[in-house]
């Protein structure tokens, strides 16, 4: 039996990820009680730091009824010297149910399907993918405008940013318009072209008019070449969003954490009114219940 993945947005159809996203948007609603029959084990691997992500996943699977083992690199023999797949060998012969992971290095969860054929939902990869982060965004989107195809402005860090490429690849698979704003140092147009050769760049803030939503995304700092603080203070002082840029009022995305009066200045970030990222961290765990649903069927 091939067992259901999350490793990227690209093994999700458009009706998966509408099929996920109306569970998702179903289990904020109820009032019902969401607890399974059978409880799983379900082993959340995070090799990277993280807030939000870990502890939506530990909530959504004991919302769900599953039991939560949570394990990080300081508490794996990983710190210890002994190598990935030995871990992973180590972690499988124990029989999860599922396994959640992030990890520093691209691709790792693709492989660790490949070996062992067990359900895995990506958490982050590296810079490559996050795409139970897009998924959530696109249920906040899809509770707002319903079925109505949007423009949405993707801003910062391009190049390095594993949100941003699971954005790009959901938003374009579900039809809506995507515009990305960037510097060329954190942008390789290239590879955002193979995904859709009809995304629209833009080099400022701006230039962007008539955004339905602006998604601000953080500066991956430990991601960046040393010596870089040129690069840094000519981010801050061209792509900081103001309260100037924000006169058409879109909705603001960003998935945490906000380096703050680098991405998004203080006065936005603490008093717009059309903010949703607090919503984006409730949404984060209905959502990640209906992909540890999907999962596990």
């Amino acid at each position: 039996m091939v067992n259901k993945k999350i490793t990227s947005i690209d093994d999700l159809s458009a009706k998966d990820i509408q099929s996920i996203a109306d569970l998702a948007l179903k289990f904020k609603k109820s009032t019902k009680s969401s607890i399974q029959k059978k409880s799983k084990n379900i082993f959340n691997l995070f090799l990277e730091p993280s807030t939000r992500t870990t502890v939506s996943f530990e909530l959504a699977a004991k919302k769900l009824g599953h039991n939560s083992i949570n394990i990080n690199f300081e508490k794996s023999s990983l710190s210890k010297g002994e190598t990935f797949n030995d871990t992973m060998d180590t972690l499988i012969s124990m029989k999860p149910d599922a396994l959640i992971i992030r990890d520093k290095n691209n691709f790792s969860p693709r492989n660790i399907v490949k070996k062992h054929n067990i359900p895995v939902i990506n958490a982050g990869d590296g810079t490559n993918e996050h795409p139970t982060q897009a998924m959530l965004d696109y249920c906040l989107i899809k509770e707002i405008f319903r079925n109505r195809k949007i423009k949405i402005g993707i801003c910062g860090d391009i190049k390095h940013s594993r949100v941003a490429h699971s954005n790009i690849k959901l938003l374009s698979k579900t039809g809506h318009e995507v515009h990305v704003i960037a510097p060329s140092y954190f942008l390789n147009k290239d590879e955002i072209k193979k995904i859709n050769n009809k995304v629209v760049f833009h080099k400022n803030l701006n230039s962007i008019k008539k955004l339905d939503i602006l998604m601000m995304l953080r500066v991956q700092k430990e991601r960046i070449p040393k010596g870089s603080k040129n690069m840094m203070t000519s981010f801050k002082r061209d792509f900081c969003l103001r309260s100037k840029h924000l006169l058409n009022m879109p909705y603001l995305m960003h998935p945490g954490p906000v380096n703050r009066n680098i991405e998004i200045s203080d006065e936005v970030l603490d008093n717009y009114p059309k903010s949703l990222i607090l919503r984006q961290v409730e949404m984060g765990v209905y959502l990640r219940m209906a992909c540890l649903k999907y999962i596990l069927k």
